[in-house]
């Protein structure tokens, strides 16, 4: 089928990029146009529509559609590439998640055989064509990497290097590729070559850009050069240690943690340098996710092997018995490690055992080679422990795309695989995402509910009440293993807990500092126009009881250029006044 003019073949371009999604009639004017069409544009639309359909008739597939809500088209899905390659990256991805990093690698390159060059090379692009484009270049060079990662998983270092060397020169500025041919390198013997290759690119950075590689490569190195990264066994062997234990135990990261770069690195590098590092923040801002993404990036500085805890109280408590029990003498001797090898344990959710964890780290701080790595609400106070706190993500002033709106239309995406982002969505996804400032796991939820409302009815509707996220539906009974890890269904379930542990007097100050939308100082507090108080604190009472809820991460505290500022997030200035209502409702009752 050939479209001889420029115009049908932009058409079919908007159809395609966005298929399974209609597309309206502004927005194909817009890819036909740009932000200048002809008066009468809408006439020309209609004339290219009937071309296209023209040279599609009698092809069989793809048709040209129309609705209500604006075009499609229908095209078989194995003959389209888009569509073939979306599946089989979603299959390797499943296989990820099962641990089959050999059937990952395979279906990530059979996904990426699909790519025959750039994405619509010929045609001269309108800017919101190019901004499609621009969306699946990105996706392609990410799931390049994957492949790199799951290849490193499945032992294939030997034969991935040379692979590896392409993809560097093709993306020279990506620094994770780097980090993955370095690694493949020293991992087949060839260290001198690895190292090598790592100040190569301290060279073109500095030579380019006037920076030095991340934090993470500058680790990567440290740990080459002090021999703490071993070279694995082959594949088809079981991967262990010297010990006996698999080189990751427990949970493995499952979601993909977006817009928080910056913090990886960050901790990191506290994780290489320090023996506990607790990172801190309000439930649902993505502490256990970025603990175990992390952990993922260090593992291999980690040749003793990383340990995770279930995220339960149960797995916790398994732990401490197993420390006071008989065996004790076999833990204490796996944890043994020789010279130069290291173990990193992640404890997940610790603080709902807060009374008995804090023996359980001192136990295993008592390995001089064992770093902890615990995500909590609140700080430990062990001698030692370094304090990371993690916020919510940022938020767009405008209409730019911020940390925030990224894992919003990704999620989006994931929530309804047919969905593809308009100009006007990315407006609507800023909006939500200052109404709920930023929480990741608020954006998820937020996400999820557009299955049920339109992306701006749920604006709407946020702007009024965020009762759609806070409110849970009767429970239905799970069909499939995998949803017994699903994130919680409900922002109540997440705040609840840490709202139970407040005293009486810290929920009343919650209450009050909820009263302020933005945010607010100390003296604001100590202005007796600024709280309302029945009864009234005094200005001692709220500087402990205000310490405390920021301990607790339930108010957020920053400095500013105007001095030291704090604030309650929207969703938790939400669950507060919804449990206030639920408490005077059941003093009613009763």
């Amino acid at each position: 089928m050939a479209l001889v003019r420029r115009k049908t073949r932009l058409l079919l371009a908007g159809l395609l990029l966005r298929h399974g999604h209609p597309v309206t009639t502004d927005e194909l004017i817009g890819v036909l146009w740009g932000d200048a069409p002809p008066s009468s544009a809408r006439a020309n639309l209609h004339s290219y529509i009937s071309t296209l359909r023209r040279h599609l008739d009698g092809q069989g597939s793809p048709v040209v559609t129309a609705s209500r809500d604006g075009y499609g088209i229908r095209i078989a899905p194995d003959e389209f590439d888009l569509s073939a390659f979306e599946r089989r990256v979603a299959d390797a991805r499943e296989a990820v998640r099962a641990d089959r990093p050999g059937q990952a690698a395979r279906s990530f390159a059979a996904a990426l055989d699909l790519w025959r060059g750039d994405v619509l090379e010929s045609l001269e692009l309108s800017e919101p064509l190019r901004a499609q484009v621009t969306r699946l270049e990105e996706m392609r060079l990410s799931v390049q990497e994957d492949m790199m990662d799951a290849r490193l998983s499945a032992g294939e270092h030997a034969h991935a290097v040379g692979e590896f060397k392409e993809l560097v020169q093709a993306q020279p500025f990506r620094e994770y590729r780097w980090g993955r041919l370095i690694l493949a390198l020293h991992r087949c013997g060839r260290t001198k070559e690895a190292l090598e290759t790592y100040q190569v690119l301290c060279s073109l950075l500095d030579t380019e850009l006037g920076v030095g590689p991340n934090a993470e490569l500058r680790a990567m190195q440290r740990a080459i050069l002090a021999n703490e990264i071993c070279a694995p066994p082959p594949a088809h062997l079981s991967v262990r240690t010297a010990v006996g234990k698999p080189l990751w135990q427990g949970t493995r990261p499952h979601v993909t943690v977006l817009g928080r770069e910056r913090e990886r690195a960050e901790l990191a590098e506290l994780a290489l340098e320090e023996r506990l590092v607790t990172v801190t923040g309000p439930g649902g801002c993505g502490k256990s996710a970025l603990a175990l993404d992390t952990a993922r990036v260090v593992a291999d500085c980690f040749t003793n092997g990383v340990t995770v805890t279930a995220p339960s109280p149960t797995a916790l408590a398994r732990l401490v018995s197993l420390l006071d029990s008989e065996q004790a003498d076999v833990v204490d001797e796996a944890l043994t490690v020789g010279p130069g090898r290291r173990a990193l344990i992640v404890l997940d959710n610790f603080d709902q055992l807060a009374p008995t964890v804090t023996s359980l780290v001192r136990r295993l701080l008592a390995h001089p080679a064992v770093t902890v790595l615990a995500t909590s609400r609140a700080p430990l106070r062990i001698s030692g422990e370094v304090v990371w706190s993690l916020g919510p993500l940022s938020t767009p002033v405008a209409d730019e795309e911020t940390a925030a709106t990224r894992l919003f239309l990704n999620r989006a995406g994931q929530a309804m695989p047919e969905y593809r982002a308009t100009r006007g969505d990315c407006s609507l996804a800023g909006r939500i995402c200052r109404r709920l400032d930023g929480l990741p796991l608020a954006l998820e939820l937020a996400a999820a509910r557009l299955r049920v409302l339109p992306m701006k009815a749920l604006a709407d509707r946020l702007d009024t009440s965020l009762d759609c996220l806070l409110v849970s539906a009767p429970p239905v009974r799970a069909t499939r293993s995998h949803l017994a890890r699903e994130r919680p269904a409900t922002l109540t379930s997440v705040f609840e807990w840490s709202y139970a542990r407040l005293d009486e007097a810290e929920k009343l100050l919650l209450q009050r500092l909820s009263g302020f939308p933005g945010a607010f100082s100390l003296e604001d507090l100590e202005d007796p126009t600024g709280l309302p108080s029945r009864p009234p604190l005094s200005p001692s009472c709220v500087v402990s009881l205000l310490a405390s809820l920021v301990e607790q991460s339930m108010v957020q505290s920053r400095d500013t250029p105007h001095g030291r500022r704090f604030r309650v997030l929207g969703p938790i200035r939400a669950f507060v006044a919804h449990a206030a209502r639920e408490s005077a409702e059941s003093l009613e009752a009763a």
